[in-house]
C-alpha cells in the first residue's frame, strides 16, 4: 500500500496525528525533498522521528520503480505541506491506482491556505498561482503575463520563488526587468507586494510595500518564502494588513492590455500630427490629417466610455492613415 502523508507547514507541531502510527506501519519511509524546500531543522526531525529517507527528483520521477515496491510493502511518502499541490504526487497516485495498488492520502495544512489565513487575504480571490525560476526568461515572461491578467480581473496572484535562496532583491530585479521589456504596467515601481516567509511557524515574517521600497531594503528571507501580488483589496483585507502587520496597503489597479495599447497608439498619432504641422505636411495632406485627428478624438471618446474595441479600431485607423503617407515618399516622424 502507498501512503502519501502531508506534514503541514510546521511538521513538529502541525503534522496529523496519523503519523504516530506510521513508525510501525511503514516498512519503507521517504520524505519528499524534490517538490518543495524543507528547512534543515525540519528535515533532521523527520529523518529521526519518522525514519524517513530523503527522496530526490531521480527517485520520485522514477514512478514505476518507486510505486512497484508498494505492491507487497507499506510505503510511506511524507510531504512537507499538503499532498497533491505538486503534480509529482498525483502521478504517483495515478500509476499506483492503475497497478491496483491501494493509496491512502493523509491531508494537512498547505502554504496556500496558511498564507491567506495569515495575511487576511480572501482565498476565493486567487487568480493565479505559479513558480518563478531564477534567471529563467520563459518563467519570468509567463509570470508577467499571468499576473497581469489576474490584476486586470482584480484577483490575487501567488508566486513561488525557486532558486532565490531568500534573496528578495534578485527576485524584484527580475520583475523590474520584465516590466522594462513589456511595459504593460504589471510591475511598475508603485506596485504593492507582500512577502511571507515560513508562514504558520514561529519564524514567520511578513513584509509589505511597493516594489520601489522593498527593493531598497535588500531583505533576505528564510526559505520557503512566497510573493503575493494582491488584486483589489476588500476593506477587511486591508484591516488585517494594517492592524496585525502594521503594513499600509496600496490598492493595485492595472489598466487592461488593450487599454494600454490604445493609449500608446493615440499618443503616437498625436505626436506624428504635431510633427506634421511643424513640417507643413498637414497643409499638403489636409484631408488625411483632418480624418486622422477625428479618428483620434473618436478613439479617446470610446476609451473614456469603456468601449475599448471601438477605441482600438479608431486609433488604428488614425495611425494607418498617417502611416500610409510613407508610400507617397513622405517622412513620418512618430517621436
Amino acid at each position: 500500500m502507498l501512503y502519501i502523508i502531508g506534514l503541514g507547514v510546521d511538521p513538529k507541531n502541525t503534522a496529523p496525528a496519523f503519523i504516530k502510527s506510521t513508525a510501525n506501519l511503514c516498512e519503507k519511509s521517504y520524505i519528499d525533498i524534490y517538490t518543495t524546500f524543507i528547512a534543515n531543522d525540519y528535515l533532521n526531525w523527520i529523518k529521526k522521528e519518522l525514519k524517513a529517507v530523503p527522496a530526490n527528483r531521480d527517485l520520485l520521477e522514477d514512478i514505476k520503480n518507486f510505486v512497484e515496491v508498494a505492491k507487497d510493502k507499506n510505503v510511506c511518502l511524507y510531504v512537507y505541506g499538503d499532498p497533491y499541490i505538486a503534480t509529482t504526487h498525483q502521478s504517483l497516485r495515478i500509476y499506483a491506482t492503475e497497478q491496483k495498488i491501494k493509496v491512502k492520502t493523509v491531508y494537512s495544512s498547505s502554504f496556500i491556505n496558511t498564507i491567506f489565513g495569515e495575511t487576511g487575504l480572501h482565498i476565493y480571490k486567487i487568480g493565479f498561482v505559479g513558480s518563478l525560476i531564477k534567471n529563467d526568461i520563459n518563467s519570468r515572461n509567463y509570470i508577467y503575463k499571468q499576473v497581469g491578467t489576474a490584476l486586470e480581473s482584480k484577483k490575487h496572484s501567488i508566486i513561488i520563488p525557486t532558486g532565490y535562496e531568500g534573496d528578495t532583491s534578485s527576485l524584484l530585479a527580475e520583475l523590474k526587468q520584465a516590466e522594462l521589456n513589456f511595459k504593460e504596467e504589471t510591475f511598475p515601481d508603485d506596485r504593492f507586494l507582500i512577502f511571507i516567509s515560513r508562514a504558520g511557524t514561529d519564524e514567520e515574517k511578513v513584509l509589505g510595500g511597493t516594489i520601489k521600497d522593498l527593493f531598497k531594503t535588500k531583505t533576505r528571507l528564510n526559505e520557503p518564502f512566497t510573493l503575493i501580488v494582491p488584486g483589489l483589496l476588500h476593506f477587511s483585507e486591508e484591516e488585517v494588513l494594517k492592524k496585525v502587520f502594521n503594513i499600509k496597503p496600496i490598492q493595485n489597479v492595472k489598466p487592461s492590455t488593450i487599454e494600454i495599447r490604445v493609449q500608446k497608439i493615440i499618443d503616437k498619432s498625436r505626436v506624428a500630427i504635431k510633427n506634421a504641422e511643424t513640417s507643413g505636411l498637414t497643409e499638403r495632406y489636409k484631408e488625411v490629417f483632418e480624418n486622422a485627428i477625428l479618428y483620434t478624438k473618436d478613439a479617446e471618446d470610446a476609451k473614456q466610455k469603456g468601449d475599448l474595441i471601438t477605441a482600438l479600431m479608431q486609433a488604428s485607423y488614425a495611425e494607418g492613415l498617417i502611416d500610409a503617407l510613407r508610400f507617397l515618399g513622405e517622412n513620418i516622424k512618430w517621436e
